[in-house]
């Protein structure tokens, strides 16, 4: 498998992906969440200045996590700033030749969390994304969510059932249109992980890898956490995932140290986790 780690593209970006070299990586995740207000220009000289940073570390670009809406904002609103961001990062997901670009569905609050209006509108807004993503030759990668601890009202947000999130996918019938895995999001849900992985079967295309507690969404690295990684990584071979693992963790303080030897602690992780996929021993 493809070893990972996302990095937000932001003043920290040329540092964080010297440390992701020395550390061992030679792909990364481009997270776009802070270009938010950029205009056409900026977009433009924000793709030549990856290309150019990744160039410099031998690092391939293998996919993006766009801006995404507040959870809190019901599915029907549309908000043109956002989706403007949404869109651009997706012509820059084709541009740094990334495979996939993970979004976040959305969940009609209006309705009171109603998932046939959730699924109408993710319908309408996933039908423009996909069209612009296999023009710009990527694909589209829908994420599962969960119930946040921390987000007012803590209520199961659309794509939190992976049977929702089967069913989305499978509504386009395109394989240019398949499921971001998220790891963490799925261990707050309290649901057998292993078993959600084997429903989703073929419609992972990447993952976002990160641990917790189930009780909030904390991002932390593979081993912080209750996670049954042996079951997880059984059930991606089961399934036949060869895509990439794609470490979404934080590093709470901006300190060159921390974050060198974080890069490192995070790659010897996803070197432990690739093992126990390929079953061999540790």
């Amino acid at each position: 498998m493809q070893k990972a780690i996302q990095i937000g593209y932001n003043d920290l970006f040329e540092k964080k992906c010297g440390f992701a070299k020395d550390g061992g990586f030679k792909y990364i995740a481009v997270n776009f969440y802070e270009m938010l207000g950029k205009n056409e220009e900026e977009w433009k000289k924000a793709i030549e200045d990856i290309i150019q940073i990744m160039q410099k570390n031998n690092l391939e670009c293998i996919q993006t996590h766009p801006y995404y809406y507040d959870l809190r904002l019901s599915s029907e609103i549309i908000d043109e700033e956002s989706e403007f961001a949404i869109r651009q990062a997706i012509i820059a997901t084709g541009k740094l030749g990334a495979k996939w670009c993970a979004l976040h569905p959305r969940t009609s609050i209006s309705s009171g969390f109603f998932v046939t209006k959730s699924h109408e509108d993710n319908l309408k807004s996933f039908e423009g994304y996909l069209e612009l993503a296999v023009k710009n030759k990527t694909g589209i990668a829908a994420e599962n969510l969960a119930i946040f601890n921390d987000v007012v009202p803590a209520m199961p947000f659309y794509s939190s059932g992976y049977e929702e999130l089967a069913n989305l996918v499978d509504s386009f019938n395109d394989d240019n249109m398949g499921v971001c895995w998220d790891t963490g999001h799925a261990n707050l849900m309290h649901f057998n992980q292993a078993d959600a992985i084997k429903f989703m079967g073929k419609r992972i295309k990447c993952t976002h890898i990160h641990n917790n507690y189930q009780k909030e969404d904390c991002h932390f690295p593979p081993d912080n956490g209750n996670i049954d990684w042996e079951k997880v990584m059984a059930a991606f071979d089961s399934v036949g995932y060869n895509g990439p693992l794609t470490l979404e963790t934080h590093c709470k303080y901006p300190v060159d140290d921390l974050l060198k030897n974080f890069a490192r602690y995070n790659y010897v992780c996803l070197e432990y986790l690739e093992k126990l996929g390929k079953k061999e021993n540790i």
